[in-house]
């Protein structure tokens, strides 16, 4: 059980995957953003002229 917690540490791809996984999560929260912006931008485009079409 002792080698199982210590492995971690010596790995030597650790670091690497610790840094893909960040900027996979950093990827995630910006491509969230910027559909959270186009669907706002839509929502507010349809109010705004949901008045002139009748």
């Amino acid at each position: 059980m002792a080698g199982l917690t210590a492995a971690p540490r010596v790995l030597p791809g650790i670091p690497f995957a610790k840094g893909l996984q960040e900027t996979a999560g950093a990827g995630f929260l910006l491509y969230c953003a910027v559909a959270v912006a186009l669907i706002s931008a839509k929502f507010w485009y349809r109010l705004r002229n949901s008045g002139g079409r009748r």
